[in-house]
């Protein structure tokens, strides 16, 4: 008997080397039983599936209306004891054996079955190949031979090529030095000879630009002009100094009007009411912080990084910005949401230790529901995480730490009864410190 594929309804659909008696024969879909059920009216026996499937009240083979059916365990020994051939014998295989353990077979030794990647790429491969497939793959994790990070291959030939702070780099400006470290690229522009600068009297109008090495000669060119847009500058500061001063004392007139309305208020309660408001202006933005990313059709389309607006892990700690990848770093597949948390030089950076260490909890918030959220987590401290955890010098940011595959495209757009992560082209992702 020759069957064509496997399912979980109906009978067994393979290729039998014993031929199954009629009495095992499943007498809706005509297979081998699976889970065979005996009718108590006519002793036929049926697969389990097939007749929750009819729901009939009456026996579908004698009609009887005392229609009852059981499990009969004996014929379901004596179905698994048949011997089959590989589902996979067109491609190959040679294997046979009992239908009890062809599952196992297909699952874990079948050479010739179909299998997905276990880094989740989205290719399909017999099981055979898979092993050729991995050294190529390009989620595989990948060392960058310049700063030792460790992450996907297409993460560090992409996005982190572009960011590595231990890679090289020619200088702009193509002074005398030539190639600087990327992470000494901004020290090395705020001494650059060529580096374009503005003249240090521009905030007070000289809008003249040169090379840092012609400043001092622009400096005693211009010393008059200089000098005269000092003076013009102070001349200005002093009269809004003067109308500042009269609106402050109309300011006061009128909370003294007001106190004296309101039952009086104590200079120190006032103190203590501008020290509050100081310390949370202080804590703003700080975990657990949501942020909102608009247009994510647009940025996926096009390729752009997107960067959150930056943020504090905990009151006076360390500095981030959230990175987000919509198609990912699989050039021209599109097929996943990247997320990264990127620190960037603070104001309380003197104060805190470094590398950082920790656990960053980062939330893809469901906008139909408070559940079934997509949730990852990112760990700084231990190995590839120390080597992008350090403080960040210069105005930027680092590459950052987090996932290449945070979500597939595919379930980021799916909508559910329950779950909604996309609407109206935005997405919305919560950071916390845990």
């Amino acid at each position: 008997m020759t069957m064509a594929t496997t399912s979980d309804i109906g009978g067994y659909e393979y290729t039998f080397i014993d031929t199954p008696t009629d009495r095992l024969v499943c007498n809706i879909c005509h297979y081998p039983s699976r889970e065979p059920y005996m009718t108590v009216c006519c002793g036929h026996n049926f697969c389990k599936s097939c007749l929750d499937n009819i729901r009939k009240t009456t026996c579908p083979i004698c009609q009887s209306k005392k229609f009852k059916a059981f499990p009969n365990k004996q014929a379901d020994r004596e179905v698994k004891d048949l011997s089959v051939k590989c589902t996979n014998q067109e491609r190959g295989c040679e294997w046979q054996g009992k239908v009890n353990y062809i599952t196992d077979h297909l699952e874990s030794s079948c050479n010739f079955e179909e299998v997905e990647c276990s880094n989740e790429c989205g290719e399909t491969l017999q099981r055979q190949h898979m092993s050729a497939h991995m050294s190529e793959c390009p989620y595989r994790d990948h060392e960058c031979q310049y700063c030792k990070v460790t992450a996907e291959y297409c993460f560090i030939e992409g996005h982190h090529q572009g960011n590595c702070p231990k890679i090289s780099i020619p200088c702009p400006n193509n002074c005398r030095v030539g190639c600087v470290l990327r992470e000494d690229m901004e020290a090395h522009r705020k001494e650059c000879p060529l580096e374009v600068i503005q003249c240090e009297y521009h905030n007070m109008g000289c809008e003249e630009r040169m090379i840092r090495k012609n400043k001092k000669m622009h400096d005693k060119k211009h010393m008059q002009e200089h000098l005269l847009l000092t003076k013009t500058k102070y001349s200005q500061t002093e009269e809004i100094l003067a109308c500042t001063n009269s609106r402050v004392d109309a300011l006061e007139g009128m909370l003294h009007y007001f106190i004296s309305q309101n039952g009086g208020l104590s200079g120190n309660r006032m103190i203590v009411s501008a020290q509050s408001s100081i310390h949370l202006s202080d804590m703003l933005m700080t975990c657990p912080v949501t942020v909102r990313m608009s247009k994510y059709t647009r940025y996926k389309e096009d390729g752009d990084d997107w960067y959150s607006d930056p943020f504090y892990s905990h009151y006076k700690g360390y500095q981030m910005s959230m990175l987000v990848v919509a198609g990912g770093y699989d050039t021209g597949k599109d097929t996943h949401m990247s997320v990264y948390l990127c620190l960037k030089k603070g104001q309380y950076d003197a104060e805190l230790s470094w590398p950082l260490r920790g656990r960053f909890e980062v939330k893809l918030l469901n906008q139909m529901s408070d559940y079934e959220h997509q949730t990852r987590i990112f760990t700084y401290g231990d190995n590839a995480a120390d080597r992008i955890a350090g403080r960040v010098i210069s105005d930027g940011r680092n590459s950052g730490n987090g996932r290449c595959r945070f979500i597939s495209n595919k379930s980021l757009y799916e909508v559910t009864p329950t779950r909604q992560f996309i609407k109206d082209d935005a997405v919305f992702l919560q950071i916390s410190m845990v």
